[in-house]
């Protein structure tokens, strides 16, 4: 047996027409339709902007932020760059500081990436343009890197390596299998860190400060706090007690004057702000021993950070951006959620004027139900007849907000600019997410279906003798 045939399509195309006996219940349906495409449009113009400032956050936030830092030796690099989602991964330093500047202090969390050292995962190497020339050594592997013993390794000229616009460094070796003439193709590649790479990936913000310089860049809000000045190099003090020595006169904190030369160009909502200096100064700085060594991992997404710390956790001792921002991106999809909730609500509202619209068809109906009933309709067949009248609404009034609601999304700037509306400075940011979408739709027709199944059902479950005697 077909699950729609014609008879069945026949019977409830005419229910959806409905007749001049019926006119308040269609009204109900028009009702719901329209109740279910304007939940469907606004649904899709919310979060779609929802989405794109949550985009916007976690690029100006988290490109300057560290995704992960694990204090780790050169030999577990390649165990490192295996995990899920790292791409990358720098050597870096970091500590908490006082900045002083005149009579202002306030705290900071100062920041040093060593940016002629990011060691790039094998397979994304080719993605940001990293491959070699015919005949030479090629990228993959990185588990026999560090394999320096035996007469193991040789140097790489960085000449048979090509890269797109990024410098090799001459620390890339391939080690020598077995101690036989065959190079293993297993490479460790070693290159300038780039500010965007061919992918897209925005490593943050980079400054090209010398070692010794001991120059710092802050963020622009800082800068307008202490009253610096942009123009010239400014001069402020940087105090810590991270590894402070004891002296006759007690514990000394480690102090130091820094030149404010440059401006970081992101938002920092976190209680200490980032500043950032040279990767051997902030070293110095903090008074790290040599063997004391960190680095930053770059990770594909940075809210995929729980499948990266989950294979830390006992090996490494590691922190990530959510220690900073954990609470504040919490809050942004915590309102996120919200929003989605309350503009749900118009689903249901139109959803339940589905159940009333076909709670009055059916009981206006229950004579023809009987009578279709007694020629030999099934109970399986009314109930279907009963559920395409009802999801009927609830189809078309997804496909409306459909056609809606993309178009009103994508032009959401210039609707605001016409209406002389102003939400966010600059371009209001719009990322349209199919499977939100996807996600949007299928929740309305699952509550239109829950509405709609219990008339139907009623309906199938007529007894055709009681409403033929009660008809004549």
């Amino acid at each position: 047996m077909r699950f729609y045939n014609p008879s069945v399509l026949f019977v409830a195309l005419r229910y959806i027409k409905g007749s001049k006996k019926q006119r308040f219940a269609s009204f109900v349906a028009v009702l719901a339709t329209l109740g279910i495409a304007i939940g469907v449009c606004a649904l899709i113009v919310v979060s779609s902007i929802m989405q794109g400032l949550q985009e916007r956050l976690k690029a100006n936030i988290l490109n300057d932020c560290a995704h992960v830092v694990v204090r780790a030796d050169n030999k577990n690099l390649p165990e490192l760059l295996g995990l899920p989602h790292v791409i990358g991964a720098v050597p870096f330093a970091q500590g908490e500081a006082m900045l002083q500047a005149g009579s202002d202090i306030t705290m900071v969390t100062l920041q040093g990436t060593d940016t002629n050292n990011l060691y790039v995962r094998p397979d994304y190497a080719v993605n940001v343009g990293l491959s070699s020339r015919r005949g030479g050594p090629r990228v993959s592997d990185l588990s026999s890197a560090y394999n320096t013993t035996n007469g193991g390794a040789a140097a790489v000229d960085p000449s048979t390596l090509v890269v797109d616009n990024t410098k090799v460094n001459e620390e890339v070796h391939i080690a020598i299998g077995n101690g036989s003439d065959t190079l293993d193709e297993e490479v460790l590649l070693c290159i300038q860190m780039p500010r965007v790479d061919r992918s897209g990936y925005n490593y943050g913000s980079l400054f090209p400060f010398s070692a010794g310089s001991y120059e710092l860049a802050i963020n622009y809000q800082m800068l307008m706090q202490l009253g610096l000045s942009s123009s010239s190099d400014a001069k402020v003090r940087l105090i810590s007690t991270q590894n402070a020595r004891y002296t006759p006169f007690g514990l000394t904190p480690v102090q130091r004057n820094f030149r404010v030369t440059d401006i970081i160009n992101s938002m920092d909502k976190s209680a200490a702000p980032t500043v950032i200096g040279n990767y051997s100064d902030v070293r110095r700085f903090l008074r790290l021993p040599p063997s004391e060594t960190y680095f930053r991992l770059f990770l594909e997404d940075p809210f995929l950070v729980d499948e990266v710390t989950t294979l830390l956790e006992g090996k490494y001792a590691y922190s990530d951006w959510r220690e900073r921002y954990g609470d504040f991106f919490k809050a942004v999809g915590l309102e996120k959620i919200t929003m989605s909730i309350m503009l749900c609500l118009i689903i249901v509202v139109a959803a339940f004027n589905i159940l009333s619209s076909l709670t009055m068809v059916v009981s206006s109906r229950v004579s023809e139900i009987a009578i279709l009933k007694t020629i030999g309709m099934t109970n399986r067949a009314l109930l279907e007849v009963f559920l395409i009248v009802g999801m009927s609404a609830s189809l078309i009034g997804s496909f409306i907000g459909l056609v809606a609601g993309i178009p009103l999304a994508l032009n959401a700037q210039s609707i605001l600019n016409a209406l002389g509306i102003s939400i966010v400075q600059g371009e209001l940011p719009i990322q349209i997410d199919s499977g939100n979408i996807i996600l949007i739709v299928l929740l309305c027709l699952v509550v239109s279906l829950l509405c709609t199944f219990y008339p139907a059902y009623y309906a199938s479950k007529a007894d055709p003798a009681k409403h033929l005697m009660a008809a004549s």
